[in-house]
């Protein structure tokens, strides 16, 4: 029995996060008794789509793994498995991770044979067993975690039962050096830009014996215990892996890999108090700089966000999503406004590191919400002079399958009901980040060229108060370490003043890319080749702006190369003062990216808008409350829908 398991290129840079899902069915499979398992971390890898092809041709599969660890997946997975199909006619397709969650568009339309729903580890094992025996599929409805098609019936036999907590994520790190890039996963710190922007102003980087440290990723628990509106997961409830196993973990990477800073890539770290203490007790003693991916902003408090600094932490990173409560009630946070202000306050206090992660768009947005939005992002930005008031990351809400938002958007006609149209809609999100504004769902009773403008907006609001409060200098200053700018190839250790990152660079080498442009460097690195099927969301417009003879670049320089959107960070009180005519810089720049039609489109809708808004006034029609409410209570399942896919709609 010969199985291949396979990544999905998930975006156009390989990230420090391993394919932990992929590594840990491998070695259950493995302890169960089957032989001939492998990798192939194409996401690592990035080779052309043909040597793809002629690898697992080479390979001669049994089954063949795919994972699909996020629903904007669909595209590669549905080619890949069809050529696979043609190439070897015989071969059985698995399917898992989140793009799971669209299980009857996989099993109709792709060459996926089986999906499988939630954790793979016992569920894999189970098939493989069964499939050995025989390929007559109803035999495999005994085994829990399926999802396939019989005599052209969907069968669901239901979630596996989790498996226990000191087996989460059990994974052999030796795969990743046989079938992918190890380099990849462990990088030097000094040329992370992960590792920059979470440690640079950490002035525990210079100590010495962090000199020539990779970083590395682990994660200290599974699931999360919110629900969020907009996320999916096959993941009922949190389960924490225990400190002794975890510190095992962290010591085999620290001595195979030369490890000194760990990013814990937990959406949900530190929950549970009594494991957080016990966690900062056990790290202590290996000096190293760690950050930590997902917490709770309502599970955190002063004296514990001193605690982690104490014991090496650096930075700290949270959904805080909104600043309005209505927003957070929709999107069912199960937080309070005042959590999101007073986790930014102590974190600044604790001088640690971190980024306001907005999630806009929803049902329900409207200007007033985006307004309390502004208002939290600006508050934030002005509790330092040392705190960039960049550091912002703000997404379109993106509905995915398994989710409410979803749900709601085929409710509203804007995925529409059918096979195809669904299908159509994962193909127009495929490879898609959630800032990209041209698939984003119109969710909003508002058009396109006001919701653009709402980025903006929050981005202006906050820069102009952070002038107002620090002065322009002070800003500029800021301006040159965001994601915007980049110092000039013969200026790169000639950074600004009286910062960490300029001498980090300058005197111990860190963060520093002599040879490659900053946001390159990676991918010169690990010789990505970047091909048409892995690449649909790079572009030159998102390219960081030379720093010239330490001057950032004026309004005609950049309206010169077509950079709009940076005119308005680069002059932040200018537009938040001319923030009335947000739309229309809104609608110049999607003429620059996307052209004369598309620009048109937004225009017809706007004044379609206009006219309407004369004769009526249209407005959320649901009471504020969580979007998982509106659809269990007000709205209701389809008639329509395949009862096997009702579990997978509403998710966990």
């Amino acid at each position: 029995m010969r199985i291949l398991i396979i990544t999905t290129p998930i975006r156009p840079v390989p990230s420090i996060y391993p394919p932990i899902g992929s590594l840990a069915v491998i070695k259950a499979l493995r302890k169960s008794g089957c032989e001939g398992v492998e990798l192939y971390d194409i996401d690592a890898l990035r080779p052309a789509y043909e040597i793809v092809l002629e690898h697992i041709k080479a390979f001669k599969p049994d089954i063949l793994g795919i994972s699909a660890v996020v629903s904007t997946a669909y595209e590669y997975a549905k080619k890949i498995s069809l050529d696979v199909k043609q190439q070897i006619p015989n071969v059985t397709v698995v399917l898992g991770g989140n793009l799971g969650a669209s299980a009857e568009i996989l099993l109709r339309k792709t060459g996926v044979d089986f999906v499988v729903s939630g954790e793979g580890e016992r569920t894999m094992s189970a098939f493989v067993h069964k499939f050995q025996e025989t390929k007559n599929r109803a035999h495999f409805s005994s085994i829990s975690g399926l999802i396939y098609l019989d005599n052209d019936q969907l069968i669901n036999t239901g979630y596996p039962i989790q498996i226990p907590k000191e087996e989460v994520y059990d994974i052999d790190w030796t795969d990743l050096e046989r079938n992918s890039n190890i380099d990849v996963f462990f990088p030097q710190a000094t040329q992370s830009l992960l590792a920059e922007c979470s440690f640079a102003k950490d002035p525990r980087i210079f100590e010495k014996h962090r000199q020539g440290k990779t970083m590395g990723l682990l994660v200290g628990s599974k699931g999360c215990v919110a629900r969020c509106t907009f996320c999916h997961r096959w993941d009922k409830g949190i389960r924490y892996i225990p400190i002794p196993i975890l510190m095992e973990r962290l010591e085999y990477i620290i001595d195979r890999y030369n490890v000194g800073f760990v990013d814990f890539g937990d959406e949900n770290f530190g929950t549970d108090k009594r494991w957080l203490r016990e966690f900062c007790d056990a790290i202590k003693k290996y000096d190293i700089l760690w950050r930590v991916s997902g917490m709770r902003v309502n599970c955190v408090t002063p004296g514990y966000l001193k605690l982690m600094k104490e014991v090496g932490c650096s930075a700290v990173y949270f959904g805080m999503e909104t600043g309005s409560e209505r927003m957070l009630q929709i999107m069912e946070k199960k937080v309070k406004l005042e959590d999101n202000y007073n986790v930014m306050k102590w974190i600044v206090e604790a001088q640690l590191q971190t980024t306001i992660q907005l999630v806009i768009g929803m049902p329900g947005e409207n200007p007033q919400t985006i307004k309390e939005t502004a208002k939290f992002a600006a508050y934030a930005a002005c509790l330092s002079k040392d705190k960039n008031p960049l550091d912002l990351s703000i997404n379109y809400a993106q509905a995915l399958p398994g989710t409410s938002l979803y749900e709601y958007a085929r409710h509203q006609g804007l995925i529409g009901k059918t096979i195809d149209e669904e299908e159509q809609y994962l193909l127009s999100i495929s490879d898609r980040n959630a800032s990209d504004k041209t698939t984003t769902l119109q969710l909003t009773e508002y058009p396109k060229l006001i919701t653009e403008a709402w980025r903006p907006y929050i981005t202006a609001t906050a820069g102009s108060a952070y002038v107002f409060k620090y002065g322009r200098k002070a800003y500029d200053e800021q301006l040159k370490k965001s994601q915007y700018f980049t110092f000039d190839k013969e200026e790169n250790n000639a950074e600004p003043e009286n910062t960490v990152i300029k001498h980090a660079a300058k005197e111990t080498g860190y963060f520093n890319f002599p040879k490659e442009k900053r946001g390159e460097a990676f991918v010169s690195k690990v010789k990505v080749d970047v091909s048409s099927t892995t690449d649909t969301i790079k572009d030159k417009k998102d390219e960081r702006i030379k720093i010239v003879n330490q001057q950032l670049p004026g309004i005609l320089k950049l309206l010169r190369i077509k950079r709009f959107h940076v005119i308005m960070v680069r002059y932040p009180v200018l537009t938040y003062r001319l923030r009335i005519f947000l739309p229309v810089f809104a609608l110049l720049s999607d003429y620059s990216s996307n052209g004369f039609n598309y620009a048109a489109k937004l225009c017809l809708e706007y004044f379609k808008y206009c006219l309407k808004s004369m004769l009526f006034k249209k407005q959320f029609q649901y009471m504020y409350k969580s979007l998982r409410k509106i659809m269990d209570n007000d709205i209701g399942i389809d008639p329509n829908d395949d009862k096997a896919m009702e579990p997978l709609r509403k998710g966990r």
